[in-house]
């Protein structure tokens, strides 16, 4: 665009004397906040229409009731492929969109929101934080700026440029936050999809209300469509729009999601919000950083009051005494004295944020920072700046159905989440306590605030069987009301919204079958049984095409316990789940015999284990080929291409099956001998073959005499593996095959052990350098 057409545009952008008016803001700033109070107080305009999601005018009137802000309209949907979506457009006290809504009741002016919404647009871009600064953060512009000025980021620069500026008329404010906005716009190199049909729709809501109301309209927008708008009101045609060239839009589906699928539920509410999530968008959703700081500043500003940093100076101190950091009254001065300095030398006539983060980091961080490494002094001033406010929906709010739901089934349950701490133990075999749990489930997959699962049975290790139990801590959470609001966009009951959760994990996990069999033990353990036919449908396909032993064998081990084990849940002997396990053994069978070398021999040993453990629960009731399995087995323990423990845990196997003699053990053993290979052989047979090692003298004895025969650098070599292989045991354990050891020995009865005063590295070292010392001694015939 020429100079003359640039200058054309922001004399137009900046005439508020025309019918309509275009008012920048950035979202979440006060400066623009208190601007567009003024303008719409000096100009009572007809109407006021802002940037905000239109589908949320029919409820206008509950932005009127007396909320604790910051809170947020909420827009969620859900797609006939099970994709669920929601999105924010948070209101904080200083928010310029609130303050516009607020200015505009006391002047009597109707308001609109005309942005188009959030389901039309979903599929197009992945910012679900609506009030976010993406546009004005990217781009050549910006970083030419930041130069310019000498600051080190977006943030920093529109701080210098507008929010810390103490006197500025709103002809000056519009002049200098058109051309910054308007400048990004034109240096972009594109604009996106989602950006050009929002703005194509809030140009026909204008028109719309043009039609409306007589008198002249405020648009209240974000900057960077503040230009776009002008033109496609003014001149008919987009920003920038080269010409000859097709329409963006012209070939775009119109629909609100990808094209040929349907939107089956939607829904459109309020919600709390609190300052701390404010803080932590990033990315895509960043927003104004430190929402406490600009609290501070709009508090000032109400009150009529220079801005005064000394209460957050005091704030500060008080968190890291709290934190217990040393921080002497001579630290705070210096602090104090270094954030004035930097304010000067920037030029302000007051502390801004950045000051006082740069005070600190020079005042008070005495050490350099590592990269990733955050300091308990910045983590501090960052908790100051961030803020602890947290929003409160007025009484009497319109919410989802979901929410209703949710209260009345804990109410009928007896569990109140406004209460401080329940502690609840639940035996899973009562019908009643199951009931409460398979509710409790049901809000921990939505992700419910207030509820955790903090002990129990544990259904996916399976460690501990002999009690079905489960432990949880219901307790009064200031989000309980927002996780429920924010749950609604899986459905309108409990039931629903929990598998329409599930379905969403299934659907992400396309890839590990034992990540989509734990997410049907949490179907079961939900009572979502109509999800599980799917989960089960799905299973079968990613169990037929895996390719990892560890990833069929861990989702084996989940559908043996459905199958065997689950007495409180009712799936023992479901013939889907025998189908699908009998699928899974033989496939992670025939992927054993081609498994090559892993580093993982934890995860690899567990795997094997349930291996065995299905063959030897199933056999019988699974119909498994005992013939085919042994072969396999016996093929792989004979196989040198495997790595130790494997084989040593294949022949644990066939030795628990009673396949293989204690002869041919030791026999097995003795070619591991080398003190590379031993400990990981054991490791592997201890593992699989616990029981019968332990009562089997000559194979103690046997690992007696190899472990004798070593010199000390080659037993030194063998010990880290050989301890890990003893791990296998209880002390108790130990000691009993110890005893063994002594009686087969004929030594005198083992006395209970006393504890070494050192660690067993310790004492291995200590016995290395006596050996070593022997070995000196007599080299040099020294007694």
């Amino acid at each position: 665009m020429f100079r003359d057409d640039h200058e054309s545009l922001l004399t137009r952008l900046c005439d508020t004397s025309t019918r309509v008016v275009y008012f920048p803001v950035r979202h979440h700033s006060p400066m623009c906040a208190a601007m567009v109070s003024r303008l719409i107080g000096d100009m009572r305009p007809a109407a006021v229409l802002i940037e905000g999601p239109s589908d949320f005018n029919p409820y206008l009137d509950e932005l009127r009731l007396n909320h604790d802000l910051p809170i947020a309209i909420y827009s969620y949907f859900g797609d006939e492929a099970g994709r669920r979506s929601g999105a924010y457009y948070p209101f904080c006290d200083y928010s310029p969109e609130w303050q516009a809504l607020q200015a505009a009741r006391a002047a009597g002016a109707p308001v609109r929101f005309i942005d188009l919404p959030w389901v039309s647009t979903a599929h197009l871009e992945s910012a679900v934080q609506r009030y976010a600064d993406a546009e004005l953060r990217r781009g050549r512009y910006v970083e030419l700026l930041c130069e310019r000025f000498g600051v080190e980021s977006f943030d920093d620069l529109w701080d210098t440029m507008v929010e810390s500026e103490p006197i500025l008329t709103v002809s000056e404010f519009l002049r200098r936050v058109h051309s910054f906005c308007t400048n990004v716009r034109l240096w972009e190199d594109s604009t996106p999809l989602s950006d050009l049909r929002r703005e194509d729709f809030m140009a026909d809501e204008v028109r719309r209300a043009l039609d409306e109301f007589d008198g002249r309209i405020l648009i209240v927008t974000g900057g960077f469509h503040s230009s776009a708008l002008v033109s496609l009101l003014d001149d008919g045609q987009r920003l920038q729009e080269p010409a000859g060239l097709t329409d963006p839009l012209a070939e775009a589906p119109s629909e609100s999601a990808p094209a040929g699928i349907a939107i089956v539920d939607r829904g459109i509410t309020l919600t709390p919000y609190t300052y701390a999530r404010l803080d932590s968008l990033t990315g895509y959703n960043a927003g104004m950083p430190n929402p406490g700081f600009y609290d501070h500043v709009w508090q000032s500003h109400l009150r009529g009051e220079p801005l005064q940093h000394q209460p957050l100076l005091a704030e500060l101190a008080n968190s890291l005494r709290k934190r217990k950091q040393v921080v002497s009254t001579a630290d705070l001065i210096a602090v104090e004295a270094s954030a004035c300095t930097l304010a000067a030398l920037r030029g302000r006539s007051h502390v801004w944020r950045r000051d006082l983060v740069d005070a600190v980091t020079s005042a008070l961080i005495k050490d350099e920072l590592e990269f990733g490494c955050e300091s308990p002094f910045l983590e501090a001033v960052h908790g100051v700046l961030r803020g602890t406010r947290r929003g409160k929906l007025a009484e009497g709010t319109r919410q989802p159905p979901l929410v209703a739901d949710i209260l009345n089934q804990l109410a009928r349950a007896g569990l109140d989440p406004q209460n401080t701490r329940t502690d609840l133990e639940l035996n899973l075999l009562d019908p009643a306590d199951l009931a409460k749990s398979r509710l409790l489930h049901r809000v921990k997959v939505l992700e419910i605030a207030g509820f955790t699962l903090t002990g129990g049975t544990d259904f996916f290790s399976r460690r501990e069987l002999v009690r079905l139990w489960e432990k949880w801590q219901v307790q009064s959470r200031y989000d309980f009301d927002a996780t429920c609001v924010e749950a609604s966009r899986y459905g309108a009951t409990l039931a629903e919204a929990a598998a329409a959760r599930l379905l969403e994990l299934a659907r992400l996990q396309q890839h590990e079958a034992k990540l989509a069999a734990e997410l049907l033990v949490a179907a079961v353990r939900a009572d979502v049984h109509e999800l599980s036919d799917e989960l089960l449908t799905q299973l079968e396909v990613l169990i037929r095409n895996a390719a990892s032993f560890l990833d069929v064998s861990g989702a084996l081990g989940h559908l043996l316990y459905l199958y065997c084990h689950d007495e409180a849940f009712g799936t023992t002997h479901s013939s889907r789940i025998g189908g699908i396990a009998l699928e899974a053994f033989y496939r992670a069978v025939w992927l054993l015999e081609s498994l090559g070398q892993t580093a993982d021999e934890v995860s690899l040993l567990a795997a094997l284990r349930v291996l065995l453990e299905t063959f030897e629960r199933g056999e019988a009731l699974l119909g498994l080929n005992r013939v085919e399995f042994l072969a396999v087995l016996q093929r792989v323990q004979q196989d040198q291409g495997k790595q130790p423990a494997v084989r040593g845990a294949v022949a644990g196997m066939l030795w628990t099956l009673g396949e293989c003699s204690s002869e041919t053990i030791l026999e097995q053993m003795l070619a591991f001998s080398d003190p590379t290979n031993l400990g990981d052989f054991l490791n592997g047979l201890f593992a699989l073959a616990r029981e019968v090692v332990q009562r089997n003298p000559d194979l103690v004895q046997a690992i007696d005499q190899l472990l004798l025969e070593f010199a000390t650098a080659d037993f030194q070599v063998a010990l880290p593996s050989l301890r890990l292989a003893f791990t296998s045991f209880t002390p108790r354990e130990k000691h009993y095959m110890l005893q063994t050891l002594f009686d087969s020995l004929g030594l005198q009865t083992l006395k209970p052990l006393e504890a070494l005063a050192v660690d067993t590295l310790t004492a291995a070292s200590a016995l290395a350098f006596e050996e070593r010392l022997f070995e000196a001694a007599q080299r040099y015939g020294l007694e």
